[in-house]
């Protein structure tokens, strides 16, 4: 039971309870999430199953895909709707052309200060741990890069974006962000995570689906191979040489078809066993076990 799950988070979930839920459903232990999201926030939570944990760290450094809301008028503690005001907006005559104008500024590389009410560590402590002690730290920049940000709806105060930015990128600041630069003030309301990593939201699976798939014996309709997932080349191998490339030792095969620089899928027996590279022209060694 190895592979990749493109779950729909439901909002109320941490993303460990989501772990939880399906290390019970499946039965397995080795588990885990390719980057969280909050619990108020839905949409596509990338859950590693079996050996497919052993690609979370390149799960976690795609891109992400978001439907935001910004809410014009008022600044938050928190930078979203469920902290406290702590501001109110003076200018609220905001108009569509401003919005565009300000959206496309906010493209591209850029460093973006956290919010104090995250996990981001400084001097080993969680930035929320100082916020909640009423500690006012400086806050290290980070870089981040957002790649796509276009206007959906405007509604009076509300704003309606679709965001594609890269990994470390916090919307609650962005919408706070957004709303200074429009002169006034914002915090985000509604998020939703529609992509990562490739995955899209409408091909997603909720957690009644998988258990329904786990229980009819359909859960292949759901968990994604990690060679379907991570496209490569492959190379079969004899069955004799599999003792020796699982305990980490050097085989001899035919290579002629393969790129010296590149990683490879092994295949022994019909089965995925692991990942490799090419030492020369007649020999390979194994990187990644995955079996």
């Amino acid at each position: 039971m190895n592979g990749i799950l493109n779950i729909l988070k439901p909002t109320g979930m941490t993303s460990h309870d989501v772990v939880y839920y399906v290390r019970k459903t499946l039965g397995i232990k080795k588990v885990g999430h390719a980057g969280t999201l909050d619990p108020n926030v839905a949409g596509v939570l990338v859950i590693c199953v079996g050996k497919g944990t052993k690609f979370s760290d390149i799960l976690m450094n795609g891109d992400k895909e978001y439907v935001c809301e910004l809410i014009l008028g008022h600044s938050t503690d928190t930078q979203d709707s469920y902290g406290r005001i702590v501001k109110t907006g003076d200018n609220l005559r905001v108009t569509e052309q401003d919005i565009l104008k300000v959206l496309k500024e906010f493209k591209g590389e850029q460093l973006q200060t956290p919010p104090a009410y995250s996990a981001v560590k400084l001097n080993g402590k969680k930035l929320y741990e100082y916020a909640r002690q009423n500690i006012v730290v400086e806050k290290p920049k980070r870089p981040i890069n957002i790649k796509e940000l276009t206007l959906l709806k405007f509604n009076k105060n509300k704003i309606l974006m679709n965001v594609k930015c890269s990994k470390g990128t916090y919307m609650r600041t962005l919408c706070n962000d957004i709303g200074e630069r429009l002169g006034t003030l914002g915090h985000m309301g509604i998020l939703i995570r529609t992509a990562a990593k490739g995955l899209n939201i409408n091909e997603s699976t909720t957690l009644d689906e998988l258990k329904f798939f786990m229980e009819s014996g359909r859960l292949d309709e759901c968990l994604i191979p990690i060679d379907k997932m991570f496209p490569m080349k492959g190379l079969y191998i004899d069955r004799i040489h599999f003792d020796k490339i699982v305990s980490g030792n050097e085989i001899i095969t035919d290579t002629s078809e393969l790129n010296s620089d590149n990683n490879f899928y092994i295949y022994c027996m019909e089965t995925l066993i692991g990942i490799g590279h090419k030492i020369d022209d007649n020999k390979i060694k194994m990187d990644k076990l995955l079996m």
